[in-house]
């Protein structure tokens, strides 16, 4: 083994094991502060709850109606929603929710579920989304796996909502539409930014590449909707893949959180975009939609959305069984927005 070698093994450990070190060292602060609230709420004869939903922000909107049929079956218990931090705001906005726990990794959640503090978890995640990759852990989810939920099924049982629920074992009652709660912290820095309406939000680059749309033929969108149409173009996400010079374009992208993004997107007059988070933001707010989607790995034909985007009574999937979204023509994706808004008076009603 050369020294270069043995440095990166022994750097690799290092950062590993601490890792590993803190996470049970945080496990166990958090089941010391819990003891002390489980033993308050016991004299109240209330249930200390875990719910598991920590990742992507797109499945925690739509796991929203969770929150409410959670809370109806334990009207009186604490519940605490486990969530990694960057998705922290989406359930500290819950009012269906007692209590954000931003879990430092799987392993932290495992040590501190281990212990038996809660007197119920709810795990809405199969074991894919149960991973740290620094520990190299997976937690698995017994209710998940006696179903047959996994990352290569998971759509096979219905839209998103559905088939995390049933990952916990629930049975919802109805198939509900998403709900954000938007605060007026949201709406001042949304109201700063001095957008001037009506316009239509892009999103355009997924987290996921097989999901994604050419870029040459979202700026050849852009460009076509602007001379067309009486809108403006808001593109926002994580970042932009779009190069365009075009006085009734803006990009946001980068420049806002998660709940300012929601809000850009309920004041638009359309949304435009891919099967990812922010199109579960514009089905949870409300704004008409047209969300370009195609085959998915195992799915040749699926539909993620409840609600309003589900029915699609407020949406547009345009898809065509069989093809990746790469695939999808410009031309066919064109033509299809045109039919719903076929002259600029009905674009602009």
């Amino acid at each position: 083994m050369t020294l270069q070698s043995f440095i990166a093994l022994w750097t690799h450990r290092y950062v590993k094991y601490s890792h590993i070190a803190k996470a049970h060292l945080l496990a166990y602060q958090a089941w010391f502060s819990l003891s002390i609230k489980k033993w308050r709420l016991s004299s109240q004869k209330r249930e200390l709850i875990a719910v598991v939903r920590t990742e992507h922000f797109g499945d925690i909107v739509a796991t929203e109606p969770l929150s409410r049929h959670i809370r109806l079956l334990y009207p009186k218990a604490h519940i605490i929603w486990f969530v990694k931090p960057a998705f922290k705001e989406l359930i500290d906005t819950n009012p269906n929710v007692d209590e954000t726990f931003p879990e430092f990794c799987v392993t932290q959640r495992r040590v501190l579920i281990g212990t038996g503090i809660f007197d119920q978890v709810l795990e809405l995640q199969f074991r894919n989304n149960n991973h740290c990759p620094v520990c190299d852990v997976f937690v698995e989810n017994p209710v998940a796996n006696a179903a047959g939920i996994n990352v290569f099924t998971y759509l096979n049982f219905g839209n998103l909502l559905t088939g995390f629920a049933k990952t916990a074992g629930l049975t919802l009652p109805e198939d509900d539409q998403p709900r954000i709660y938007l605060q007026d912290k949201h709406r001042q820095k949304v109201d700063n930014l001095g957008l001037t309406e009506p316009y239509i939000v892009v999103h355009c680059q997924s987290n996921y590449t097989p999901k994604d749309w050419p870029t040459s033929n979202w700026e050849r969108l852009i460009q076509e909707l602007t001379a067309r149409y009486p809108f403006k173009i808001v593109e926002v996400g994580l970042r932009s893949n779009l190069s365009i010079e075009n006085p009734s374009y803006r990009s946001l992208c980068g420049q806002l959180s998660i709940m300012e993004t929601a809000e850009v997107i309920r004041r638009a007059t359309y949304f435009i975009g891919l099967d990812s988070g922010p199109s579960h933001l514009a089905n949870a707010t409300g704004t008409v939609g047209f969300v370009l989607m195609g085959s998915l790995n195992n799915f040749q034909n699926y539909n993620p959305y409840s609600g309003d985007y589900g029915n699609q009574k407020n949406c547009v999937l345009v898809q065509k069984e069989g093809l990746p979204c790469a695939q999808l023509s410009y031309e066919y994706v064109l033509e299809t927005i045109q039919n719903t808004f076929a002259n600029p008076q009905e674009a602009n009603a």
